[in-house]
């Protein structure tokens, strides 16, 4: 009866602990050859969705070109390179989280950052 109980409780941990899936990460051409200048920064943006069961989608995330242009307008980037797509899905019991993210090298445009 113990050993059944403890077994029990083992698995009880585990399924309420949520686990990460990472299904691809990727270089992402954004037209820009050139290295970056000294003053370019990191900067990040991401969108979730949401699955029932691991499987029924109930809402995607953004693609990754408009996660590309809402970092240009957000950060006011000038230049974007270096950038990388990171797709991966969260798992909690019967609720998933597929989530993009996208991280790029942004030289902001003159004034944007404070600096002339």
């Amino acid at each position: 009866m113990r050993r059944n109980l403890r077994m029990f409780g083992i698995l009880a941990a585990l399924a309420l602990s949520g686990c990460t899936f990472y299904h691809s990460k990727q270089a992402l051409s954004v037209g820009s050859s050139a290295p970056p200048a000294e003053r370019a920064v990191f900067v990040t943006e991401e969108d979730s969705g949401l699955m029932a069961l691991g499987l029924i989608t109930l809402n995607e995330p953004d693609h990754y070109a408009v996660l590309l242009e809402r970092a240009r307008k957000r950060n006011h980037c000038q230049r974007m390179s270096h950038a990388q797509l990171d797709f991966f899905t969260d798992y909690w019991l019967i609720v998933a989280f597929p989530i993009s993210r996208v991280t790029l090298l942004c030289e902001r445009s003159a004034g944007a950052d404070g600096k002339p």
